[in-house]
C-alpha cells in the first residue's frame, strides 16, 4: 500500500507475464534498486543517513546486498512516506521505520534499525498476535486502541493508536512481512472514555434515595474511569457555627463518605477532621479551595498533602498520582461536600481534564438536591406515622396494662367504694368481681389492717399526695411447701384530680409479696439457726487439733484456727501477705508447694503435699537415747469456685506428721541396719572361714610332714643299728637325722602358730559373744599402769624386730604430777584394747617406707576432751555397754577405800597408709574393716576395733581416731579409774599375772619365729642314695600361686619331697609373668612349661579367678600353646564360689584343709585329661 491508503498493485494469483520482458525488467528494477538504496538522494535526512549507515549484516535481514527485490522495494517506500510508518520484516519482525516514526520509540533510536521488534518496539505484545495472524492469513488487519506510554516534557503520557497492518508478500503470495500505520487517537479515546463515566456517573447517582446512598454512587460511578480517577477522597461537610467563634468564623467539620484506590484499614485515621482546628496541615489550602469557585491543583510533592497522606500510610514515591485537584460539590450555591482527586498519572491536567471533573461536580449537584428533599419526606411522613400510632396506642395503653398487669389495680371514689379493679387485685383480696358495686375498699384487708386504709385515705384526700404501705388480705396464700393464713402485698395510692383540682377518684396499686414474705420469714430464721451453726462450727474449729484454714484465690488468710498458727509461729493478727507460709517451709519444699496451690486453682480437689517446716525439729527420748528429725506437716485443699469459674475460696487442712515421718525414719535406719549387718555377718563368716580352714590346711601338712620325717629317721636309725651302713658314712647318717629333727620341729612351730591363730580368731568371736549376751564380766585390782603396758609390750619384740619397726612408749608427765602408781583396773580388759591397737598398728606399719608406733600413756581428772588426745571419739550407742557384775581376783579391804576417780588415757599413733573418709566410718563397727580389700591384704576378723569400742564404754571411757590418707592414724582412748594404795601383800614381782594371746612373728619367708630361736637354720634336706627307700619321683612340673607364706612354704616342701619340681608365685601377677616366661626356648627344665598350676582363689594384686581368666584368654588368642590344667585351693566352700571358679576356667577346686595324697591324686587327675 502506498503512503496515500492507495493499494499496491500486486500480480492477480496465477497471472503470469511474458518471461523476457520479466527478466528483462527485474533486472533493471533491482540495479535502480541498488542505485537508490546504496546512493542516498542529496539533501537526504538524517534517517536515511542511518539507515545508509546500519550494519545491516548483523541484523536479522541480512546484508543488504542479498535482499530481495520486495524488500528493497518496501524499504524505499517507508523511508519515502511522510507519514509515520514501520516495515515488519521476516520471521523476527525486524524493523524498518521512517523519521515520522521516531517519537513512537523514543530512546530505542537508532539502535532499533533492523533490530527484532519484540527489543525494540514496547507495544510489540499488543501487535504479535495479530501479525501471526496475519502471517497465516495473508490478510490486512485493523488493531484499534493500542497503548504506548510516550514521554512528553519528562513526563510519562498515555497516547493511543489505531494500527493497520498491510501484509507484503513475495511473487509465490507467501507473506514477507507487514507494513504499519499507527493513526493517533489518543484525544478519541480519552473523551470517551470520560463521557462514559459521566454516564455511569449520572445513572448510578439518579436511583438513589438518601444523602448516603448518593455518596456510595458517586464513588461507584468515578470506579468505571480508574484510568483518569485512580485515586478519590469524598468528604461531607456540614457548615456550623462554633459557640466560642464569631459569626464570619465558622467550623467546618467534614467526614469521610468513602474512597477510591485506598485500603479501609488505612481510612480510620482520616474519617473526622475539622478544617478550622487542622491548621498545621492540609485545611489552610482546603478552606482556600473552599472560598473560590476555582478548582485547586496540587502537585504530589505539595506540602499541604503531606500530612493528609501520611494518615494513610503513604509516603514520597508511594502516592498513586503526580497531580491532585480539589473538586467542590455544592447544593444551591452552599458547599456540601468536596472530593480530593488524584488525577491520571499519565495525563497531565489540562482544559480537557479540567471541564470533565466539572462536569463531575455539575452532574452530582442536581441528585444532591433531590436526595436531601427525598430524606425530608420521608422524614416527615415517618413522623407523621409515629404520631398517629402514638395516638392509637395511648388508647389502649390503659386498659391493657390493667388487664395484663400482674400488679393489682383499683379505682375507688372519695367514699371507698370500688369503681374499678382488674384481675390480679380480685386475686390478691379474694373478692369477686360480681359483687363490685356492694364493695369497698375496706373488704379486702384483715380488719387489724383496716385503720391503716382509713388513715392513708385521709391522707390522699386532704394533702392530695400518695405513699406506699404494707397491707394483709383475707385471702390465705399457699404455694408449693409454703403457707400463710393472708397474703402480703405493698399497696401505693394516689390521687385523681379533676378540672377544679379536687380528688376526684383514687388509684390504688397492689403488689403481691406473700412469697417474698414467707421467704423473708424463712431468712431469718434460717439466719439465726446458721448463726448458731456458724458459732458451733468455729468452736470446733478453734478447739480442733488439726490446722484449719481458708483463703481466697490469692492466697490471703480469710482464717486460720491456733492449731493452724501454731504450725508456722503466727500470732493472732491479720496476716497481710499471700500464702504467708512460704517463708516457714524448707527450701527444697518451697516448689512443691507452689505446685500444690496451683494445682487448686485448676480442679477442686482435694490434693494433697507433704513438707518440711524451716528451723523446726521433732524429738523422740527413750532410755538415755534421743532421736531427732524435722518437723513435717500434710496439707489437703479443697477449692470453691465461683460461677464464673474463677476461685472463691480455698480450705486447707493441715496435720502434723512429724511422728509419722520419724516412725518411717527410724523403721528406715533398722532396716539399712538389719542389711547391713547381715552383709557384714555373712563376710565374717567368710573371714571366719578363711582365718580357720588356712591354719587347719598348714597343721595337716605339717602333720604329715613330722611323720614322714620320723618314718625316713626310723628307717636310717634301723639301717645304722643293723650295721648296714659303713663307719665312714655315720656322718652322713648324723646330718640326715639332724636334719629330720629339725623339719619336724619346723613343722611343730607351724602347728603352734596355726593353733594360736586360730585361738586368736574364736577369742574375738567368744568375746562379742559374751558382749552381746551382756556376760563379759569386769574384775578390777591394783595394778601399775605403766609396768602393765611396757610388759604387755614385750610380746611383740620379735615381730617388730622382723618388720623393722620402732615402737616408742611415752609416759606423760600427767600420771607424775597426778601421783599416779597404782590404780584400780581390770587389766586382762584394759591390755585386750591396747594389743587390739597395737596389732593393728604393727599390721599397717610394716609396709611403709617409714616404720614407727608411739604409744603414749596420760592420765586426767576430768573426762579428757577429743582435742586434749587429738582424736575425734566415736558416738556412744543408745544401750551403753555394761558388765552384768564385776569381781576383783584381790580382797578391795586390804587396800582400802579407792581413792578419787581417775581418767587413765592410751594414745597409739602409727605411721602406716592412714584411711579416708568414707573407711574411718567403718572401722568401728561389727564384722566390718576398713574396706572389702583390708581383709585379703592384712587379714583379720573386723572385730578387734568392735571389742575396743565396747570394752572401753564397759570401763567407764571412750575411744576415737584421726587419720588422713598417708599420713598414719592415730588411735586413743580413756577408761574411768580410781587411785589405789600400794596392796599389803605386793611382793618383789609387780608385774600383774595374766595371759595373752597373740601369734607368733613370721621371718621374711614365713617361718614361725619364737623368742631364742631367731638364729635357727630353716633349710631342707632330702636324703640321696639308692640306699633310702624313697617314692619313685613323678616328673610333674608345678607352680605353686598361693599368698600366705606359712601355707606357700608347706605345700612347696611336701610336694619337692614327693620329688615334683615345683615353682613358687605369691600372687596372680607373679604367677601370670612366670607362665609367660616358661614358654621360651632357653628356659631351664625346672621352668620350662607347667604341667599343672595350683592356685589360691582369695589373693592381692590378682586374685585366683582373675588369673585363670587372663591365661585362658591367652590361650584363646594362641599366645599360650595348648591347655594348662588349673587347680584351684580356697579356704571358702560355698558352692557360689566353687562353682564361679569353675566357670571362668579352672579344671578343678581342692578346699581347705586337704591331705597331701589326695592332692597328689587330684593333680594326677586333671594332668591325665590333658
Amino acid at each position: 500500500m502506498m503512503p496515500n491508503g492507495k493499494p499496491l498493485v500486486q500480480p492477480a494469483e496465477g497471472h503470469t507475464p511474458q518471461k523476457p520482458e520479466l527478466c528483462g525488467g527485474t533486472q533493471r528494477r533491482n540495479e535502480a534498486d541498488e542505485r537508490s538504496i546504496d546512493q542516498p538522494p542529496k539533501q537526504s535526512a538524517p534517517i536515511h543517513q542511518l539507515f545508509q549507515d546500519v550494519d545491516w549484516s548483523e541484523s536479522p535481514v541480512g546484508s543488504m546486498a542479498n535482499w530481495d527485490s520486495e524488500l528493497r522495494h518496501m524499504a524505499r517506500f517507508v523511508m519515502a512516506d511522510t507519514s509515520p510508518a514501520v516495515l515488519f520484516w521476516g520471521d523476527s519482525s525486524s524493523i524498518i521505520y521512517n523519521e515520522a516514526f521516531l517519537p513512537m520509540l523514543e530512546i530505542k533510536h537508532p539502535h532499533a534499525m533492523g533490530m527484532a521488534a519484540s527489543e525494540s518496539c514496547s507495544f510489540w505484545d499488543q501487535l504479535a498476535g495479530p501479525i501471526s495472524q496475519q502471517h497465516r492469513t495473508g490478510r490486512t488487519v485493523m488493531c484499534h486502541g493500542i497503548r504506548l506510554l510516550m514521554k512528553k516534557n519528562d513526563h510519562l503520557e498515555e497516547a493511543y493508536f489505531d494500527w493497520k497492518l498491510i501484509p507484503v508478500t513475495n511473487d509465490e503470495g507467501d507473506v514477507m512481512g507487514s507494513y504499519g500505520i499507527p493513526s493517533n487517537r489518543t484525544e478519541e479515546v480519552i473523551c470517551w472514555r470520560q463521557n462514559h463515566c459521566i454516564r455511569q456517573l449520572s445513572r448510578c447517582t439518579g436511583a438513589a434515595t438518601n444523602v448516603e446512598e448518593l455518596w456510595n454512587t458517586l464513588l461507584t460511578g468515578l470506579s468505571s474511569d480508574r484510568k483518569d480517577i485512580p485515586f478519590a477522597l469524598l468528604y461531607s461537610l456540614d457548615e456550623q457555627l462554633s459557640i466560642t467563634a464569631a459569626p464570619s468564623e465558622p467550623n467546618y467539620p467534614c467526614h469521610l463518605e468513602g474512597a477510591i484506590g485506598v485500603d479501609t484499614d488505612h481510612l480510620i485515621k482520616q474519617e473526622y477532621f475539622d478544617l478550622s482546628c487542622d491548621l498545621d496541615g492540609f485545611a489552610p489550602t482546603m478552606i482556600k479551595a473552599l472560598k473560590t469557585d476555582a478548582m485547586l491543583i496540587l502537585e504530589a510533592d505539595d506540602p499541604p498533602l503531606h500530612k493528609l497522606f501520611k494518615g494513610l500510610g503513604w509516603r514520597g514515591r508511594e502516592l498513586p498520582c503526580e497531580q491532585f485537584a480539589i473538586v467542590s460539590i455544592k447544593e444551591s450555591d452552599k458547599l456540601a461536600a468536596f472530593m480530593i482527586v488524584g488525577l491520571n498519572p499519565y495525563r497531565r491536567y489540562d482544559d480537557n481534564f479540567c471541564d470533565f471533573l466539572q462536569l463531575v461536580a455539575d452532574a452530582i449537584a442536581p441528585q444532591l438536591s433531590r436526595a436531601r428533599l427525598s430524606e425530608e419526606v420521608a422524614r416527615n411522613n415517618e413522623l407523621a406515622q409515629r404520631a398517629q400510632l402514638d395516638r392509637k396506642r395511648s388508647d389502649m395503653r390503659f386498659s391493657r396494662f390493667a388487664e395484663r398487669s400482674i400488679v393489682g389495680l383499683a379505682i375507688i371514689d372519695v367514699e371507698g367504694k370500688i369503681l374499678y379493679a382488674n384481675d390480679a387485685w380480685y386475686k390478691f383480696s379474694g373478692l369477686s368481681p360480681a359483687e363490685q358495686q356492694n364493695l369497698s375498699w375496706f373488704d379486702s384487708v384483715v380488719p387489724e389492717d383496716v385503720d391503716l386504709l382509713i388513715e392513708w385515705q385521709n391522707k390522699v384526700l386532704k394533702e392530695k399526695k400518695g405513699g406506699t404501705f404494707q397491707i394483709r388480705s383475707k385471702e390465705p396464700f399457699r404455694r408449693g411447701n409454703m403457707y400463710s393464713d393472708y397474703r402480703t402485698g405493698i399497696c401505693a395510692c394516689y390521687s385523681d384530680l379533676n378540672e377544679d383540682g379536687e380528688v376526684e377518684s383514687v388509684m390504688i396499686l397492689t403488689m403481691d409479696i406473700s412469697e417474698l414474705k414467707w421467704i423473708e420469714q424463712q431468712l431469718i430464721s434460717r439466719s439465726k439457726a446458721l448463726e448458731e451453726s456458724e458459732r458451733t462450727w468455729r468452736d470446733y474449729a478453734e478447739h480442733c487439733p488439726l490446722g484449719i484454714c481458708r483463703t481466697d484465690g490469692d492466697g490471703y488468710v480469710i482464717y486460720g484456727n491456733d492449731a493452724w498458727r501454731s504450725f508456722y509461729g503466727f500470732g493472732p493478727g491479720p496476716l497481710p501477705d499471700p500464702q504467708p507460709w512460704l517463708p516457714w517451709v524448707r527450701e527444697d519444699h518451697v516448689q512443691s508447694c507452689k505446685e500444690f496451690f496451683a494445682r487448686l486453682h485448676l480442679s477442686r480437689g482435694p490434693e494433697s503435699v507433704e513438707f518440711q517446716l524451716m528451723n523446726k525439729t521433732y524429738t523422740i527420748s527413750g532410755g538415755d537415747s534421743t532421736a531427732t528429725n524435722g518437723a513435717y506437716v500434710a496439707a489437703t485443699g479443697f477449692t470453691q469456685f465461683k460461677p464464673d469459674g474463677s476461685v472463691d475460696h480455698i480450705d486447707f487442712w493441715v496435720t502434723d506428721i512429724s511422728g509419722q515421718k520419724m516412725a518411717v525414719k527410724v523403721l528406715t535406719d533398722k532396716m539399712e541396719e538389719a542389711i547391713r549387718l547381715k552383709t557384714q555377718q555373712e563376710r565374717f563368716m567368710d573371714m571366719i572361714s578363711h582365718e580357720i580352714r588356712n591354719p587347719l590346711s598348714a597343721v595337716l601338712h605339717c602333720s604329715e610332714e613330722i611323720i614322714d620325717s620320723a618314718k625316713k629317721g626310723s628307717a636310717l636309725l634301723e639301717l645304722v643299728y643293723d650295721g648296714s651302713l659303713t663307719p665312714g658314712s655315720s656322718s652322713s647318717a648324723k646330718d640326715i637325722v639332724k636334719k629330720q629333727i629339725e623339719n619336724a620341729l619346723d613343722a611343730s612351730h607351724t602347728i603352734l602358730y596355726c593353733v594360736q591363730h586360730q585361738k586368736q580368731i574364736v577369742d574375738d568371736v567368744l568375746t562379742v559373744s559374751k558382749l552381746d549376751s551382756d556376760l563379759l564380766v569386769v574384775s578390777p585390782m591394783p595394778v601399775q599402769p605403766m609396768a602393765l603396758v611396757r610388759s604387755s609390750l614385750k610380746i611383740f619384740d620379735v615381730e617388730l624386730k622382723m618388720t623393722d619397726i620402732k615402737l616408742t612408749v611415752v609416759e606423760d608427765n600427767s600420771l607424775t604430777t597426778l601421783g599416779i602408781e597404782w590404780v584400780l583396773l581390770d587389766p586382762n580388759r584394759f591390755l585386750q584394747i591396747v594389743i587390739n591397737l597395737v596389732t593393728n598398728a604393727i599390721k599397717f606399719t610394716k609396709t611403709s617406707k617409714v616404720r614407727e608406733i608411739i604409744v603414749t600413756v596420760s592420765a586426767q581428772t576430768h573426762k579428757p576432751f577429743p582435742h586434749e588426745l587429738g582424736v575425734d571419739f566415736v558416738p556412744l550407742r543408745y544401750a551403753p555397754a555394761s558388765p552384768v557384775g564385776t569381781r576383783g581376783s584381790v580382797d578391795l579391804k586390804d587396800i582400802g577405800d579407792p581413792g578419787p576417780d581417775v581418767f587413765l588415757s592410751l594414745s597409739v599413733k602409727d605411721t602406716g597408709k592412714g584411711l579416708d573418709k568414707n573407711e574411718k566410718t567403718q572401722v568401728f563397727k561389727r564384722f566390718a574393716q576398713a574396706s572389702p580389700k583390708t581383709h585379703i591384704e592384712y587379714g583379720g576378723s573386723g572385730l578387734g576395733l568392735f571389742i575396743s569400742r565396747q570394752i572401753t564404754e564397759m570401763l567407764g571411757g571412750e575411744i576415737g581416731m584421726t587419720s588422713s590418707p598417708g599420713s598414719g592414724c592415730t588411735f586413743a582412748f580413756y577408761v574411768k579409774t580410781n587411785k589405789c594404795d600400794v596392796p599389803g601383800h605386793s611382793s618383789a614381782s609387780r608385774e600383774p599375772v595374766i595371759r595373752l594371746s597373740r601369734s607368733l612373728s613370721l621371718t621374711a619367708d614365713g617361718t614361725p619365729v619364737t623368742p631364742g630361736e631367731e638364729g635357727r637354720s630353716n633349710s631342707v634336706y632330702t636324703p640321696q642314695g639308692s640306699s633310702t627307700p624313697l617314692q619313685e619321683a613323678p616328673s610333674l612340673n608345678i607352680l605353686v600361686v598361693e599368698d600366705n607364706l606359712v601355707n606357700q612354704k608347706v605345700l612347696c616342701k611336701q610336694l619337692r619331697n614327693r620329688d615334683f619340681i615345683v615353682q613358687a608365685a605369691n600372687h596372680g601377677r607373679d604367677a601370670l609373668d612366670a607362665v609367660r616366661n616358661s614358654h621360651g626356648e632357653d628356659v631351664p627344665p625346672e621352668q620350662r612349661s607347667f604341667d599343672v598350676i595350683l592356685c589360691d582363689i582369695e589373693m592381692p594384686v590378682m586374685d585366683g579367678i582373675e588369673f585363670t581368666r587372663e591365661i585362658r584368654r591367652l590361650e584363646a588368642e594362641g599366645k599360650l600353646t595348648g591347655h594348662v590344667p588349673i587347680l584351684g585351693v580356697t579356704a571358702n566352700v560355698r558352692s557360689k564360689q566353687i562353682s564361679g571358679a569353675r566357670e571362668v576356667g579352672m579344671d578343678g577346686v581342692t578346699t581347705k584343709p586337704y591331705r597331701i595324697e589326695e592332692l597328689i591324686t587330684h593333680i594326677n587327675s586333671v594332668c591325665s585329661k590333658r
